[in-house]
């Protein structure tokens, strides 16, 4: 019974419109109308008006932008109870802040202490003045909307005004590079003319002494030829000419044959491919917002009245609604706003430089754009104030699943990697599975390439590539590599993968070695998770059994190496993550604690989460859900907990 009594006063709560869906109040459903039918004189919700235009192809159908064009409301309509269609609205519970009729009441309502008549509530609020309130509020209401939608006219103008500007930029960008490149293929085919005639004077030198030997040795030879006297004076004369000018010839060829053959060669300066190989954009991309002072608050009072803190309590046992109508209505301060996300996703921005978003306040500031519950300090403490557990376990799993990598999409899925299953999971913003991906070994690590891109790390020297499509997993391609793969993540068209005993690599997103980034071999101990902070100023890496955190520099100097009791993890890589605000979070396989870490990786800066975890793999930060999801071994559940600043 109790069951039926809250149905009731959920949809009591939720049913009274101006205009309800005909063929949803006929199922005893009530649904807010859309449309509204001329030809039928019937009134249609979004979903039952595919129905009616799929039989009525021909009605004229008016949407709410026409609603002036709908007839009025019916007054007797208006009070008829939606529950009980014969009886009328005379009642109103304060306690669930709903309408009732009488057999609301009777059925419903009779436990609520605070349930009056209409005629009463209307006489009470015209005593107050909530009525000319109410009237004073929408007027004001109208006004503020009315400006806003002026001024958000005007920023889309502005937006396109810096968009036309911006291209300009970048192509007188692209134009200052191109002249740059013009210039030094200049200088080098200059370099390469100069080469060429020195090369050619050289040659040209050696060809004329050839030429003049040739017809001197040939006078020469001719004369000796033309000997035929006897007498042994002129003879010997001759002889002594024709000798001195074949040491001469001899000379002559002595000096071209010990110079070697001579060509020009042209040798790539690479390092200039290399930095380019790094770049994912000519530049930064920011948008640029004005902080505005929050209107004034004119529904305040008058909703502090009419609603008791007692109602939202029964009809939402969380407090959620309240909630995300306080997150709606509230003006952020910058502290509070974070990075959006490539494919940050967030809005998929498809610009080829990283994506910022700069608040304008008495101090210009580089923040994360803002998604709700995030972090803006990368040294800020995270909290976590709930915390839920969802299974995923699916059909097919053999065994039970270990959770040994997150990462997300630019839309809000969750993708995770089960080591034991084989398998990457599709997961929506509920962390219900929707698709699944079969891989031939188990799964290390994974990071996101791009807004639906995904690199998996295996057992077999291999990183697979999978893309969400339409809800689905589909294989991509599959990079081999000639070392083992273990930790990977992503910044700036990079990939940075660790081989699991001393080493880190930087390879491009195609497969490419750039270069060798960091190698410790003064112990024993193997280089397994990676992670890298979003300007990529600071590269992490873990250390097997050795519990050490190692952060690094860009350009791979080793700035310090941190002892984490934390990270213990003998059996599998201990779980390493890096936030879009810059958080480091680490936990290990036998400590049951997610630990968060300073940005320098200097010391420890709390212990975030030190129970309902049982052997941690993996941690990450959902910026869609503003939650830590933790991946455990030998457990079919994750672990979601929601996450707030200190």
């Amino acid at each position: 019974m109790a069951s039926n009594m809250e149905s009731s006063i959920y949809r009591g709560s939720e049913s009274f419109f101006d205009f309800s869906c005909f063929t949803c109040q006929d199922n005893d459903r009530s649904t807010e109308a859309d449309f509204y039918c001329e030809d039928c004189s019937k009134f249609y919700c979004s979903k039952c008006v595919e129905h009616h235009n799929y039989l009525y192809k021909k009605h004229a159908i008016l949407s709410k932008d026409n609603i002036s064009l709908w007839p009025k409301t019916d007054a007797s309509q208006l009070e008829q109870c939606q529950v009980h269609k014969k009886e009328k609205l005379t009642g109103f519970c304060e306690d669930h802040s709903e309408l009732i009729c009488h057999a609301c009441h009777v059925h419903n309502h009779q436990k609520c202490s605070d349930v009056v008549l209409i005629a009463d509530k209307v006489k009470d609020l015209h005593q107050k003045g909530d009525f000319k309130q109410l009237s004073a509020t929408l007027d004001t209401q109208h006004q503020q909307l009315i400006r806003k939608k002026d001024e958000l006219e005007e920023n889309m103008k502005s937006i396109e005004k810096s968009y036309k500007k911006t291209l300009e930029e970048i192509n007188e960008l692209r134009k200052t590079i191109n002249d740059a490149l013009d210039q030094l293929e200049k200088n080098t085919k200059k370099e390469l003319d100069t080469l060429l005639e020195t090369t050619r004077k050289s040659i040209q030198t050696d060809i004329e002494n050839c030429t003049e030997s040739i017809k001197n040795i040939t006078c020469v030879k001719e004369d000796w030829l033309k000997i035929k006297e006897k007498n042994e004076s002129p003879n010997f004369i001759k002889y002594r000419k024709c000798l001195v000018h074949s040491i001469k010839v001899e000379a002559v060829l002595q000096e071209i044959t010990t110079q070697n053959e001579m060509k020009l060669i042209f040798k790539p300066d690479t390092a200039i491919q290399q930095n380019l190989s790094t770049l994912s954009g000519l530049g930064q991309i920011f948008s640029s917002e004005k902080q505005i002072q929050p209107a004034q608050k004119t529904t305040q009072n008058l909703v502090t009245r009419q609603n008791k803190p007692e109602a939202s309590s029964k009809s939402d046992p969380d407090n959620q609604t309240t909630s995300r109508l306080k997150k709606n209505i509230s003006i952020q301060d910058p502290s509070s706003l974070r990075k959006n996300q490539p494919g940050n996703r967030t809005s998929d921005l498809t610009m080829p430089g990283q994506v910022y978003n700069l608040v304008s306040s008495s101090s210009h500031q580089l923040v994360q754009g803002h998604q709700p519950g995030a972090v803006n300090r990368s040294d800020q403490i995270i909290k976590v104030k709930s915390r839920k557990k969802y299974s995923v376990k699916i059909k097919g799993d053999t065994i039970t699943c270990s959770i040994s990598g997150f990462c997300e999409t630019a839309s809000g899925e969750l993708l995770s990697a089960d080591w034991n299953n084989k398998k990457v999971k599709l997961m929506d913003q509920t962390y219900k599975v929707l698709a699944h991906c079969d891989l031939p070994w188990r799964p290390w690590s994974m990071c996101s390439i791009d807004s639906s891109l995904v690199a998996v790390t295996l057992e077999n020297k291999e990183v697979h590539f999978i893309r969400v499509t339409n809800g689905q997993l589909v294989k991509d391609r599959i990079l081999k590599l000639q070392h083992a793969c273990w930790g990977i993540a992503h910044q700036h068209g990079n990939l940075y993968i660790t081989d699991g005993s001393a080493a880190l690599y930087i390879y491009t997103v195609d497969g490419r070695l750039v270069r060798e980034m960091y190698e410790d071999t003064s112990d024993n101990w193997p280089v397994t998770s990676c992670a890298v902070s979003p300007d990529g100023d600071r590269i992490y890496v873990t250390k097997e059994n050795s519990q050490q955190l190692v952060t690094l520099s860009r350009d791979g100097k080793v700035i310090s190496s941190l002892t984490v009791p934390a990270l213990s993890s003998p059996v599998l890589l201990p779980g390493l993550h890096v936030t879009d605000s810059g958080q480091v979070l680490v936990c290990g396989y036998y400590t049951d604690t997610i630990v968060q870490v300073d940005r320098d990786g200097r010391q420890r800066l709390a212990e975030v989460i030190t129970k309902d975890v049982t052997r941690p793999m993996s941690v990450y930060y959902s910026k869609h859900t503003g939650s830590i999801i933790v991946g455990m071994g030998d457990n079919n559940d994750i672990r979601v907990f929601k996450a707030v600043l200190e």
